[in-house]
């Protein structure tokens, strides 16, 4: 007999091991079936979310009244008895629970000829749940030994359920602590992409890769506001084609729409149901005929002004969820401050062109002849930068440089400049002084150092006859290469004091002539193919 008995109580150690619920149940139930002769058991677990207990879990009930357990809530404010052996964490026996004023009426008749045994599901000084016992009331009362291996199998299956929701609950953190420093990873590489841009598209390119990586949606549209009016200035729609009313440079009406709440009310706003606005704004209509579920509109906010909205759309209604919301609210926060600081750099680039622009027009002033003729030369040196494949900083650069490049000639007489005659061998010396007192004039701006090579060399020959330093093959830099040809090209077609302009076919000529002697033969390619025909069409 003690043998038989240190066998349950191995058998009962091992409920304490399990890591499925049914499992618990089950072996508990059968366990509990072979020692203590029950008809069937039923377990209420604790829902600590809702505090109160779920529905019922059986084993060995009469396939007819499962359900009816399963939908029947256990209540036990409105027991008594049942909530003081809960809160003592004691069990409770029914010797007659077909009589008993404790049991639903409903389950009297079931109960009938029954003893029942409640007892706490306890680990941790903590109510798990509530097993339920059922045994026929003509078997042999329980007795005190048997009431406590019911509650030692009964605390063993709850350690099993507390170490099961142990186990869930770490996993879930685990899970959702991976997702926050995946978000926050996210982030930080949005913002890095984003600060690293001085360009709205960039930016907004950037944005809208981020979002679409961390946040499942169908459609983002970022709107600004520029003197009092609207416009789409970014569209990504996700498998469909973008709405002709939301395509990037379109005029919008806020109107009796979320963007327009949001931009007003400087607060993130969000609809569930888009189709369920009852007189929805001309935006709101266009994106729910678009297809668009539900919305979020989250305000662009810079020195405590609304600049404009972030919108996210999805074909699902519902809405979008808290945690996503704050991260669409930090991605709008860094893209507020990457659009101010882009818009203070355009500022100042526009201001910092003005002014090239201003000392190129001194310089073209000096003389009608050469009116236009730096900002001719600009125009032609970046688009063969362009069409070389040169990078967007180079063709910035030769920009400036095809504007300043004669500079120096500030310097020379005016006399010299509008001279009718060719410039005789005698007075060439001060002329070919341009490009050094170019450089002389702008080196002190540091802005300028990097064209300053080209202003200095654009008269560098590719064969080592140029002035000034008499420079040849590639040790020329390139943007003096490129700006060389492009000034020979424009002075050639130009009308001069002391000759007509070539044609434009008669200048191409010359410069492929001059090609491997007087400028570099890969920028005359260029020029040539690529160039020199769209300059052609241009002047008819």
């Amino acid at each position: 007999m003690q043998d038989t008995f240190g066998k349950m109580l191995k058998r009962v150690a091992r409920l304490g091991s399990l890591s499925d619920l049914d499992d618990v149940i089950k072996s508990s139930s059968i366990l509990l079936k072979n020692t203590a002769n029950i008809r069937w058991a039923l377990v209420y677990f604790f829902d600590r979310e809702r505090h109160d207990f779920a529905p019922a879990r059986g084993y060995g009930l009469p396939q007819r009244y499962i359900r009816l357990f399963e939908n029947t809530p256990l209540h036990p404010d409105k027991l008594p008895i049942l909530k003081s052996m809960l809160l003592k964490k004691q069990h409770l026996l029914i010797t007659d629970a077909g009589a008993s004023d404790m049991v639903h009426p409903a389950f009297r008749k079931l109960l009938s000829g029954l003893t029942l045994l409640a007892v706490p599901m306890v680990a941790r000084d903590q109510v798990l749940g509530t097993v339920f016992v059922a045994r026929h009331a003509s078997l042999p009362p329980y007795t005190e030994k048997g009431i406590e291996l019911i509650k030692d199998m009964a605390s063993n299956a709850a350690i099993s359920v507390s170490h099961m929701r142990l186990y869930d609950e770490t996993l879930d953190t685990a899970i959702n602590l991976a997702k926050r420093v995946d978000t926050i990873l996210t982030l930080d590489e949005i913002n890095k992409a984003i600060s690293s841009s001085l360009s709205r598209y960039k930016i907004f390119e950037k944005a809208i890769q981020g979002i679409e990586g961390i946040i499942p949606c169908a459609m983002v549209v970022i709107i600004q506001e520029e003197r009092g009016e609207y416009f789409v200035t970014a569209s990504h729609w996700k498998d469909e084609s973008t709405p002709p009313l939301l395509r990037p440079d379109m005029r919008l009406s806020l109107f009796q729409s979320a963007a327009g709440n949001a931009m007003n009310n400087g607060k993130t706003h969000s609809v569930d149901t888009l189709g369920k606005i009852q007189k929805p704004g001309h935006l709101d209509r266009i994106l729910s005929e678009a297809g668009i579920a539900s919305l979020l509109a989250v305000p662009l906010v810079s020195r405590d002004k609304v600049k404009g909205v972030l919108m996210l759309g999805d074909r699902q209604p519902g809405g979008f969820a808290r945690e996503e919301t704050f991260v669409i609210e930090k991605i709008a926060s860094q893209i507020s401050v990457a659009l101010e600081n882009a818009k203070l750099y355009e500022d100042m680039r526009s201001l910092f062109i003005n002014t090239v622009s201003s000392l190129a027009n001194a310089i073209d002033a000096k003389s009608p002849w050469t009116k236009g003729h730096s900002e001719r030369v600009m125009n032609i040196a970046a688009d063969i930068a362009r069409e070389m494949g040169l990078s967007e900083l180079f063709v910035e650069q030769i920009k400036i440089a095809g504007l300043l490049h004669d500079i120096g000639k500030i310097g020379i007489l005016e006399a010299l400049l509008e001279k009718p005659d060719k410039i005789s061998d005698e007075e060439f010396p001060p002329m070919r002084l341009h490009p050094e007192k170019g450089v002389a004039i702008l080196s002190p701006i540091q802005q300028l150092q990097e064209v300053l090579p080209a202003i200095r060399h654009h008269h560098e020959r590719y064969d080592g006859g140029g002035y000034p330093d008499g420079l040849k093959g590639e040790e020329i830099p390139l943007q003096a290469r490129i700006v060389a040809v492009a000034d020979a090209f424009d002075a050639m077609v130009s009308e001069r004091p002391y000759k007509k302009g070539y044609t434009m076919q008669k200048a191409l000529k010359v410069i492929e002539k001059g090609a491997g002697s007087q400028f570099d033969p890969v920028v005359v390619d260029c020029f040539r193919n690529r160039v020199a025909g769209n300059l052609t069409l241009s002047m008819k």
